[in-house]
């Protein structure tokens, strides 16, 4: 029996043993660093992937087991030394019996400091990317059923987190959360997340719920910025795809601007929302609309569909950028120096054939310029990435502006600071219209005189943009060469500029032609022009050239004075009348541009000039419209510009030589603008025996467009000015005007029009063709202009005091002198009514109270007036009861006025 007793012992001796084993394996402290490596490898092999344990795993026993494992660690298998994912102690308990019948239930997990590490290098490695996979000890790399892992289970993750790194774009976000909790307590029930936290320092709140093949949502709260998303399963559950609503609400922009690590340089508001789907494979965002409101009242709102992520023709957007907020916008100006930009709009649209319609509307307060049609977007941004120091970088921009068959400029560069404007750096291409510099309206798409082409560089920021490298000139005509080379130093402001200008005009008559004006046969012409400017000293030198005639203008201004002058001369060494006329009617003609472009105006300068919504359908266009992409324009032809600019002026003229066929004579004047009155003159001028002395004057305060002519003029041989008109029949005297007139000055004939004031105008030694008497019935009586009817009739003199009102000349008093008769003609010409209605009276010299043989009328258009002789009215007679005439008579002062 002892030996029975021996076996015995031995067996409760070998049960201890392997008590003690179970209880070393399982739960020992000695044994954690194996127990851990065989956990590591039993998990590399479910997961693929190769799974480090370094703390090593231990186990409590009991009728459940609690496991701790800590230092667990994923390795990135593409990029060494990044470790993907860790875990700093894991734990969770294992029913004992569950173990025992081969199943493996993990209840109440928890883990402490998990992280997971998503990085991406320059080259677009990334650290979860698969690479070659971990080797396996053989079983199975299935990942199991996670939905059913989950099942009735807690999961609860402190101080854990997940980092995303992108160095390709500078995208670094940094979640860090404090508690996670992940519930579900059965296969029916939804599956629940919640937990709190902060991405990049900002403080944030996790929720969300997730119920098995039904619509999900989750939320996001910041302090000021709130995101929502609902989502739910395609028609075939989540298996064929799935759809979900963003919703993103943020009170206060600068906090998003911290969470993406960006400089705090924007304050406001924004909303954005939109539609993610997925099925077969293909991902959708449509339904999407941002807007943001920063405080300084500017907007920005983006609608529209990206379509089919990863295919550019399938984005239809349409963007509408304000800079001012609808109460506060800029008046229409007529200046260049207050042109604001008040917006953008542009619309780019997916069509079925792959090329997109696109358009572009850039409203200022000085014009609108508009395009529409097929081709490439108004604008392409990519490379966007966030700097070191927190800057938005666009790292490659392209700005199409004009039609997108033919653009006026492009513009592809970068911007290292977008949020400010900062940092811009582009390369422009310039393509524009060369008539469209005269006349934008008119001729915005004619090539009619060639193609300005050429190019520049900017520089700089949103506030001081440097252009250098300018080098255009005209291509496609033969009809100008213009050259424009130089730099800005700033082109916001028009500031520190070298610019220099040269034309070649072969024919002035075909230019104007070509620009449906009126053509002045000037013959070869050269404009030169140099503008510079120095801080606020600008200078300015200009010279026209026709044949041997030259006349220069040079302009400087120093605008750091208190009270800037622009003072200037115009001179010359040599002009010859022939060529000052050509010179003033060429610039008459294009005076006329500006006129056709106001007349094209759809808004008057106080109207609000607003961006209007893109139309890309083609509207019809008004009979007298100009196609054309710019339209609303309000600025001021740029010499009324100037003069409207606020500054005094003072430009001496000086023309030293005046050539003509009668000999040379000199011209020397000024032109003089204090507190925005101008005056030009006196303007003194001798040539041929004729005299000419006037002043003129603008009161650009208070009537702007109303110019006043006084002055005198004498010794001009009216029989050549008939001539000079082309007045077949003949005349002749010498004339003689005092005036003091005021009118419109947009063109001649507005003055004429407009003209207010008096005149008078007078004539000696001069003689009318007799013809005209009978063409008027005045010569049927030989005696009524002369003793002896001849070829002409003597004028011993002509006097006509003149009264005008609104283009209405009338007269009361207006009296023609022969040797024998005294006719006194009262009434008027209307100029504005292109109408007249004149009445004369003939008598003998010294008898004013006689009956008129023959008064005469004229009534009816200045073209063809009516013309009628009667029988003369009754005896005149003075109310006061004279009727003498005095000794000496006074020549041209009607006779009745002399008696006494």
């Amino acid at each position: 029996m002892r030996w029975i007793k021996r076996i015995a012992l031995f067996f409760l001796a070998f049960a201890g043993i392997l008590l003690i084993g179970a209880w070393l394996l399982l739960s020992s402290s000695l044994l954690a660093g194996p127990r851990g490596d065989l956990t590591a490898r039993f998990l590399s092999g479910k997961l693929g992937q190769t799974v480090q344990i370094n703390g090593g795993v231990s186990v409590e026993l009991g009728e459940m087991l609690h496991v701790s494992a800590a230092g667990l660690v994923l390795p990135s298998r593409s990029m060494t030394d990044v470790t993907l994912a860790e875990i700093k102690q894991l734990d969770f308990d294992l029913s004992l019996r569950e173990l025992r019948q081969g199943r493996v239930d993990l209840a109440n997990l928890t883990g402490d400091g998990v992280r997971l590490s998503l990085l991406a290098d320059e080259e677009g490695n990334t650290s979860w990317s698969t690479g070659p996979k971990a080797k396996s000890d053989g079983q199975s790399g299935s990942s199991g059923d996670m939905e059913g892992f989950f099942a009735g289970k807690t999961v609860v993750l402190r101080n854990s987190g997940v980092l995303y790194r992108d160095e390709r774009n500078g995208l670094d976000l940094d979640l860090n959360l404090t508690e996670l909790d992940l519930r579900r307590d059965d296969l029916a029930s939804p599956f629940e997340i919640s937990g709190s936290g902060a991405l990049n320092g900002e403080e944030l709140k996790l929720n969300g719920m997730f119920p098995p093949a039904q619509p999900f949502n989750l939320a996001a709260d910041f302090e000021r910025i709130s995101l929502k998303v609902d989502g739910g399963p395609a028609e075939g559950g989540y298996g064929a795809g799935m759809s979900a609503g963003l919703a993103l609400d943020i009170s206060e922009l600068g906090q998003l601007l911290d969470v993406l690590k960006l400089e705090k340089v924007l304050s406001g508001t924004g909303q954005v929302s939109a539609r993610f789907s997925s099925s077969k494979g293909v991902s959708r965002i449509e339904d999407l609309s941002v807007q943001v409101n920063l405080d300084g009242g500017q907007s920005v709102e983006v609608t529209g569909e990206l379509g089919e992520l990863g295919n550019p023709a399938d984005v239809t957007l349409d963007t509408k950028i304000r800079l001012y907020a609808p109460d506060n916008l800029p008046a229409p100006t007529k200046s260049r120096r207050n042109l604001k930009l008040t917006g953008v709009d542009m619309l780019l649209a997916a069509q079925p054939n792959g090329v997109p319609k696109r358009g572009m509307v850039i409203a200022t307060n000085g014009f609108v310029l508009d395009t529409s049609g097929e081709g490439p977007p108004p604008i392409d941004v990519s490379q966007v990435s966030r700097t070191a120091d927190g800057k938005l970088r666009l790292g490659k921009v392209t700005l199409r502006i004009g039609p997108p068959e033919a653009h006026f400029m492009v513009l592809e560069g970068s911007i290292s600071d977008a949020l400010r404007l900062e940092g811009i750096q582009a390369e422009a291409a310039l393509s524009l219209p060369a008539a469209s510099l005269f006349a934008p309206e008119l001729f915005q798409t004619s090539d009619v005189l060639g193609v300005v082409s050429g190019g520049f560089r900017v520089s700089g920021s949103g506030t001081e943009l440097a252009l250098t490298d300018l080098n255009a000139e005209t291509t496609g005509t033969d009809l100008w060469n213009l050259k424009v080379l130089g730099s800005v130093g700033n082109a916001l402001n028009f500031g520190d500029v070298a610019l220099n200008v040269a034309a070649d005009v072969p024919s002035g008559a075909d230019l104007l032609s070509a620009l449906r004006l009126e053509p002045v046969a000037t013959g070869p012409a050269k404009l030169t022009a140099k503008l510079s400017s120095e801080g606020k000293d600008w200078e300015t030198e200009m010279t026209i050239s026709v044949d041997q005639s030259n006349l220069g203008l040079t302009l400087d201004v120093d605008l750091d004075d208190p009270h800037p002058i622009i003072k200037g001369q115009i001179e010359s060494d040599l002009i010859r009348i022939v060529h000052l006329r050509d010179i003033i009617a060429a610039s008459i003609q294009f005076g006329k541009l500006n006129q056709k472009e106001k007349a094209k105006e759809s808004v008057e300068p106080e109207d609000e000039i607003k961006v209007q919504p893109l139309v890309l359908s083609d509207p019809a266009p008004s009979e007298d419209a100009e196609p054309g992409p710019i339209r609303n324009v309000t600025l001021d032809p740029l010499g009324r510009a100037i003069l409207l600019s606020g500054m005094d002026l003072d430009v001496g003229i000086d023309l030293r030589k005046v050539e003509g066929e009668k000999g040379t004579s000199s011209l020397s004047s000024e032109l003089v603008m204090v507190d925005e009155k101008a005056k030009l003159g006196p303007l003194r001028f001798e040539y041929g025996g004729g005299h000419f002395d006037v002043s003129g004057a603008i009161d650009l305060a208070e009537h702007p467009d109303v110019l006043n002519l006084s002055g005198s003029t004498s010794g001009w041989d009216f029989g050549k000015i008939m001539h000079a008109i082309k007045f077949k029949k003949g005349a002749n005297g010498i004339l003689n005007a005092n005036f003091d007139v005021t009118g419109s000055h947009a063109s001649v004939g507005d003055f004429l029009s407009s003209m207010s004031g008096a005149a008078t105008v007078s004539m000696n030694s001069g003689s009318i063709d007799t013809q005209l008497l009978d063409l008027a019935g005045l010569g049927v009586i030989p005696w009524l202009f002369s003793k002896d009817k001849g070829s002409a009739a003597p004028i011993v003199c002509l006097r006509a005091p003149l009264h005008v009102s609104n283009g209405r000349i009338s007269t009361k008093q207006s009296v023609v002198e022969t040797d024998e008769v005294q006719v006194v003609v009262f009434g008027y010409v209307d100029l504005r009514q292109k109408s007249l209605d004149v009445s004369g009276q003939p008598r003998k010299i010294g008898k004013p109270l006689s009956r008129s043989p023959w008064p005469f009328t004229a009534v009816g258009s200045l073209n063809k007036p009516k013309v009628k002789v009667k029988d003369g009215p009754s005896r005149l007679k003075r109310s006061d009861g004279a009727s003498t005439m005095p000794a000496r008579r006074k020549l041209c002062v009607p006779d009745i006025l002399q008696l006494q």
